[in-house]
């Protein structure tokens, strides 16, 4: 997604006579239309870009931001907040735990919403950004998926094959590890189209498929053997 685009999704008048416009606007439709063109333009440009810039994308002057964020670092939070937490499905730690239904299925549907939750171009592209360049964003979302996700794919994944627990932090990390490394992959596919500007998969239900089958043809016997 581009500025355009965020902008053309609710339009709105630049110039003179755009800001008598904004002028009109509630505080709270104005705050959602800045966080909503904060992310479009980080996606964009990477979180290095100033809040200067911003405005001027915006057709504000940079003290109006200022008026809603204090500084560039809670814009930033606000960003992280909307992209990464308020998007967050909880019903995805039910579906995992569902002992009633066979783990290739949970893990299956499981994989599929979270496809549609991160390959979209603003989250591909912000989450790189953030590694890049803004410590904490990406060590904050990939805690939570590690201490939400992982290690209940992990618990899960030891009941359903009847694995050992890890006897240690270390042998806990290395499961972790094989999850990661699955989960990964569908990441990645984002990775190659709004990164590298390659071809999606055309058929993405498919190949969450075979990826999950594949996780699980090899890593309960990888820990069976490991822990035996």
């Amino acid at each position: 997604m581009t500025i355009r685009n965020a902008v053309d999704e609710a339009p709105v008048a630049t110039g003179e006579r755009g800001r008598k416009q904004r002028r009109r606007l509630a505080p709270e439709d104005r705050e959602y239309e800045i966080v909503r063109s904060a992310i479009s333009f980080f996606a964009k440009h990477g979180f290095e870009a100033s809040t200067r810039d911003l405005a001027k994308e915006l057709g504000v002057s940079q003290p109006l931001l200022y008026r809603y964020f204090p500084n560039k670092e809670a814009l930033v939070d606000r960003v992280y907040d909307d992209v990464f937490v308020k998007r967050w499905n909880p019903e995805w730690e039910e579906w995992l735990a569902d002992r009633t239904k066979p783990l290739d299925l949970r893990l299956k549907r499981y994989l599929k919403d979270y496809a549609n939750f991160v390959l979209r171009g603003e989250w591909v592209r912000i989450f790189m950004y953030a590694g890049l360049g803004r410590a904490g964003v990406n060590q904050r979302y990939l805690a939570r998926l590690r201490e939400r996700h992982f290690l209940l794919i992990a618990r899960e994944l030891r009941f359903e094959y009847s694995i050992p627990e890890p006897k240690d932090s270390l042998a806990e990390d290395e499961e972790v590890e094989l999850i990661w490394a699955m989960h990964s992959s569908v990441f990645y596919i984002g990775v190659r189209k709004w990164v590298y500007d390659l071809p999606a998969p055309k058929n993405l239900d498919r190949l969450i498929d075979m990826r999950v089958d594949a996780f699980l043809f090899g890593a309960p016997a990888v820990l069976l053997i490991d822990r035996g």
